[in-house]
């Protein structure tokens, strides 16, 4: 197994932090102390507002997304080629080869890490609807570019960081008449912000996901007609495409033309081999649909534009250089069964030891546990731990063309856990 290069960007909300109600709001819980204290209602007898007595809202799902996942993943994305600042390339491509974009073709290393939930967030209810509490994860996304390693594998380049919040949001009744719903809320340094929403419940399935396959070819924005580029087929070497010989991936079967065809093909070879006694998903999405309302992304004026990039770009149309018109993303959680192998230790007289289950390959990335008790003769323990998987297909609008930008990944929780918290009866 190789180890992942992602930076883990750490995001700690501390023991003293607890998202609630202003000190203003009328309660009547008991303070710590026992007494009662007024907060500004002409002296009632009030205390302050908080989360103490107060059902928090559940995660459902997102309760699994905790501590630090790391792992490996695939990305593609057709980029905009500028004629005053071109993307070099070894080979050049033929004039007949469209100049207006590169695809770009990345083999990742990937780390997610989510905080403690944030707790109570009140959301105000109008008129006949009550209020709310929403529940949620502050998390952080980090990608980088393992498609040529660089020594010290440190100065890998980071090509994704994403900060953001996932939020759980209870049904709303009265107004709007909206289901329980999920959202990932997200900002990226190239000038987007997303707000993507699931308004359906996570389902679960026995077994391995049935992951569906994804395309990477672009459509016109006003017919939704396929146009295909030669940059999509991987034994031709002289395409605006990054790399543009891929025969050594080829024979590594990091990127096929399976892949290039259905990029998904990747998460479902990452699960070959491995014992998955079920799975949950869920799809957030930008796009709003009747009678679901919100979502969107929202771009920086560069990609945007004044056309969204949804016309023929010019200067005089003062065209957008790539709108990130839409997301949407699933995921998979995963319950994986394996097994460890254990030695003999004494956890007060030697040092603290860690173990993992086999890996099977070496972008397979499996956890690492703590022994956090003794073992007096050699034995074999089943485990079983989280996995996730997700695929996340970005629409760029430029030039006329919606360009599809997919990216995948699997990982595994590598923040140290006890071993005893993820054995299992055989």
């Amino acid at each position: 197994m190789r180890a992942p290069t992602a930076p883990t960007v750490a995001i700690d909300l501390g023991d003293d932090f607890q998202f609630g109600p202003t000190v203003l709001e009328p309660s009547t819980l008991p303070v710590k102390n026992g007494d009662k204290e007024t907060n500004g209602l002409g002296g009632a007898n009030r205390v302050h507002g908080t989360n103490n007595g107060v059902d928090v809202t559940s995660l459902d799902i997102l309760s699994k997304f905790e501590g630090t996942f790391s792992g490996f993943g695939f990305n593609t994305i057709f980029r905009p080629n500028s004629q005053k600042t071109p993307t070099p390339l070894p080979v050049t491509p033929p004039p007949s080869d469209p100049s207006d974009n590169i695809l770009e073709l990345n083999l990742t290393s990937e780390t997610m890490a989510f905080s403690k939930p944030l707790g109570n967030v009140p959301n105000r209810g109008l008129d006949a609807q009550a209020d709310i509490m929403l529940n949620g994860r502050p998390y952080t996304q980090t990608i980088t570019d393992i498609t040529e390693v660089v020594v010290p594998s440190e100065k890998q380049p980071v090509i994704h960081f994403e900060p953001g919040l996932w939020m759980r949001v209870p049904a709303s009744i009265e107004m709007p008449d909206l289901p329980a719903s999920f959202s990932r809320m997200a900002s990226i340094p190239h000038g987007t912000a997303i707000n993507a929403q699931c308004f359906e419940q996570p389902t679960t399935f026995q077994g391995a996901p049935a992951i569906p396959p994804v395309s990477i070819t672009p459509t016109s924005v006003q017919k939704g007609t396929p146009i295909p580029f030669r940059s999509q087929v991987l034994v031709k070497g002289d395409t605006h495409r990054l790399p543009q010989d891929l025969s050594p991936f080829a024979q590594e079967g990091t990127i096929t033309q399976t892949i290039l065809d259905d990029p998904n093909t990747v998460l479902r070879n990452a699960n070959q081999g491995k014992t998955i006694t079920e799975n949950t998903t869920f799809t957030v999405m930008t796009a709003a649909t009747q009678p679901d309302l919100g979502g969107g992304t929202s771009n920086i004026g560069f990609l945007i534009g004044a056309d969204a990039g949804i016309k023929t770009a010019s200067p005089g149309n003062r065209s957008g250089n790539a709108n990130a018109a839409r997301v949407s993303a699933q995921y998979w959680v995963s319950k994986v069964r394996s097994e460890i192998q254990l030695e003999p230790s004494n956890t007060k007289d030697e040092p603290k030891k860690m173990v993992s289950p086999p890996s099977l390959g070496a972008r397979d990335v499996v956890p690492r546990f703590l022994v956090d008790f003794d073992v007096p003769s050699p034995k074999k323990v089943a485990i079983e731990y989280n996995q996730i998987q997700y695929s996340q297909l970005v629409i760029l609008d430029f030039n006329g063309l919606n360009w599809p930008h997919v990216t995948v990944a699997t990982l595994a929780p590598t923040a140290r856990q006890k071993l005893s918290s993820v054995i299992v009866a055989e």
